[in-house]
């Protein structure tokens, strides 16, 4: 997999992070005793969604899971949607919904105002508790839109239909009035701030991955392994 840069060349996708805090394991939904080893298959709950205490990132999944992973991504990035579609992002989203890691997003918006404006809708959809599915399908819809001119504030709306729940006055006016725009800002800055230089970036512990190590980005054996390191150097 490739990333696109935010100096606008491609480059290997790099880094995976997590800070970890060390909590007790919830047991796995279909009854394995490791809740990192959770299948496409199971049946999970929804996992919580908030904006954590920097106001610049949002999170995915219970705060205080004994692992944090941080995804650094551009919605207009043709790589990061490669990355949400068929990497190892949905596992991550998984993994996070069976209690064993909170997922971190940082939502750069590099590549211009259609990134802004879904950056904006994102953090607006995390208030109604939306921003799974709607990153999700953003990212399922991002090569259509992309030949159409980039996600705009309609395009924005007319997406959200599709997920039960999240239009409404409060949700339509953020996105028309671009309500969360210091947001948005603020998490680009922190992301240009940042060692990542392309994305999708991930970083473990708090540590960057070398960009050898994209197989992270597409296999999910090879992440579940990488991750249960880092569980077990927190025990």
């Amino acid at each position: 997999m490739q990333v696109r840069s935010r100096r606008g060349f491609l480059v290997t996708a790099a880094a995976i992070t997590a800070s970890a805090s060390v909590g007790a394991c919830r047991r796995r939904n279909d009854g394995s005793d490791d809740p990192l080893d959770v299948s496409a298959s199971a049946h999970l709950p929804a996992a919580p969604e908030s904006l954590a205490a920097d106001g610049t990132t949002i999170v995915l999944g219970d705060p205080a899971a004994p692992l944090a992973v941080r995804l650094y991504e551009d919605m207009s990035c043709p790589a990061c949607a490669e990355f949400e579609t068929e990497g190892t992002a949905p596992y991550l989203k998984r993994a996070a919904r069976n209690g064993a890691l909170q997922l971190q997003f940082t939502l750069g918006s590099f590549l211009g105002p259609g990134s802004k404006s879904a950056a904006n809708a994102l953090r607006a959809a995390v208030d109604q508790q939306k921003f799974a599915d709607y990153h999700g399908l953003l990212y399922r819809q991002q090569s259509r839109v992309r030949k159409s001119g980039g996600f705009t504030q309609d395009q924005l709306l007319g997406l959200a239909i599709m997920i039960p729940g999240l239009r409404g006055p409060e949700f339509d006016a953020a996105v028309l009035e671009t309500k969360h725009r210091d947001f948005v800002e603020a998490a680009d800055e922190v992301l240009r701030r940042s060692p990542v230089r392309g994305t999708p970036s991930m970083a473990i512990d708090g540590a960057f991955v070398p960009s050898d190590s994209h197989a992270l980005f597409t296999d999910r054996n090879r992440l579940y392994r990488r991750l249960k390191k880092a569980a077990r150097a927190e025990e």
